[in-house]
């Protein structure tokens, strides 16, 4: 494959990777959430959680698509350089909710979060079905400020 075409796939796997991450979140917060309140409340956080299980490889392997492939663009391009300073808050902020999932889907819901989620749902379905809610919306909400700014960054805007 010539230089000319490593560039423009490395940017197309990455944008793609993230659509389908983010896009899946949306889906999750706005969607599966949402109409997980007309099941009856004991079966609320366990069909969360299969439905979780299905996309959960998903997202993993796109989050490392998208580390992989923004990683390697960083490189080729030389933007190591905007790292923290006022003109790369763009990278920072994408880089740092990268991080910040790979640490939610690599480490806390394996570890910590599947387990306290099995046993407050039992306890209470709705509440936690409504803390679910809101934890997608907050990561949705800066996902799409993170995704503006790199739109604005990348133009040489900000």
């Amino acid at each position: 494959m010539t230089s000319l075409l490593i560039l423009p796939l490395l940017l197309a796997v990455h944008v793609l990777s993230v659509i389908l991450w983010i896009g899946g979140l949306a889906f999750v917060t706005t969607v599966v959430l949402p109409a997980l309140a007309r099941l009856p409340a004991a079966r609320r956080i366990p069909a969360f959680l299969e439905i979780e299980r299905r996309f959960g490889l998903q997202a993993r392997v796109l989050v490392l698509v998208v580390g992989a492939s923004g990683a390697d663009m960083l490189a080729r391009l030389r933007l190591a350089r905007l790292l923290g300073t006022v003109h790369g808050l763009w990278l920072d902020g994408m880089i740092t909710f990268w991080a910040l999932f790979m640490l939610l889907l690599f480490v806390l819901e394996p570890a910590v979060l599947h387990r306290r989620l099995r046993e407050r749902g039992t306890r209470d379905g709705e509440a936690t079905r409504v803390m679910l809610l809101r934890g997608h919306a907050v990561l949705l909400i800066l996902a799409l400020i993170v995704v503006t700014a790199a739109v604005f960054g990348v133009q040489g805007v900000g």
